[in-house]
């Protein structure tokens, strides 16, 4: 089974929207009409993007705006996993340089992924990357709502 990671930027205004559409039948109609969608180029499986997020989780790397967890639980009514992240997160750039990894040190279970070493480090450079760019072109007024389903 594949999984695809999906990162929109919403403008936070627009969030009530999409949060009072989740359970419905235009939930994801609802995201794609407020929402301009990031990271076409993100060619990974949306596991490894949950991999690299849950690792970060556990070096204390919290990107979620904890006051939006409430919103975020219920957008997952219509998927697997959602994180919300404001422009407070910019203060978590350095920690998100793929230099100060090692693809072991965020990629658990390689062999579950079916990446080797080396695609293993590209998956988890490119995951790093694009959080990180993604996160930096955020305004004070914005979220990134990233999807994982």
């Amino acid at each position: 089974m594949s999984s695809i990671a999906s990162l929109y930027i919403v403008k936070a205004s627009d969030l009530p929207a999409i949060v009072n559409a989740a359970g419905s039948a235009s939930a994801q109609e609802v995201v794609h009409q407020f929402g301009e969608e990031i990271g076409e180029e993100y060619g990974w499986s949306g596991y490894v993007m949950l991999n690299v997020l849950e690792s970060l989780e556990t070096l204390n790397v919290q990107l979620e705006s904890p006051g939006l967890h409430q919103a975020s639980g219920a957008i997952n009514a219509d998927h697997d996993f959602t994180l919300l992240i404001t422009s407070d997160a910019k203060a978590l750039l350095g920690r998100l340089d793929p230099t100060a990894y090692e693809a072991a040190d965020l990629l658990d279970g390689l062999i579950e992924l079916e990446l080797d070493d080396e695609e293993a480090r590209y998956a988890m450079e490119e995951t790093l990357s694009l959080l990180r760019d993604s996160i930096a072109r955020l305004s004070d007024d914005e979220v990134l709502l990233l999807q994982i389903g």
